[in-house]
């Protein structure tokens, strides 16, 4: 049987850690890292159910596809590795471990066409028009659907 999780080199874990280092957290965190053959992204860093947090002591699976990590260059392992690691928030007060949602997702094509500063810009608006709407703020508050 193939399995498609396995062990990461050493040298994978060794890249997440010389990223993960150059950040700065209020706490120390305790990672899980497992190879996932199947996964499409090089990296993706998730939180682990606080029963298996507690079994295994670890509050965070890194799961990398080493296949992509051979193709890509070290700028852009790193520039994902970090786009990962940014998303890992922790509450002052509590302790907790939440992970944000990426400010900017889109295509190239528009970053080329209308510059990352509008792309961002036009996607906060919306986010803050759906934040609005949830609490019940807004019906339509200057916002154009």
């Amino acid at each position: 049987m193939d399995s498609k999780y396995y062990e990461l080199q050493d040298e994978t874990i060794k890249k997440f850690y010389e990223v993960f280092e150059k950040k700065s957290f209020p706490t120390n965190m305790n990672f899980q890292f497992v190879g996932c053959s199947k996964q499409k992204e090089l990296v993706k860093v998730t939180k682990i159910a606080e029963q298996y947090a507690f079994i295994l002591q670890k509050e965070i699976l890194v799961c990398f596809n080493e296949e992509l990590v051979e193709v890509f260059d070290d700028e852009s392992v790193t520039i994902l590795i970090e786009q990962e690691i940014d998303k890992i928030t922790i509450n002052l007060d509590t302790g907790k471990i939440k992970f944000l949602k990426t400010d900017l997702n889109t295509f190239s094509s528009l970053v080329n066409k209308y510059g990352v500063e509008k792309i961002a810009r036009a996607n906060k608006v919306e986010e803050l028009y759906h934040d609005q709407k949830k609490d019940g703020k807004s019906k339509n508050d200057g916002f154009i659907c």
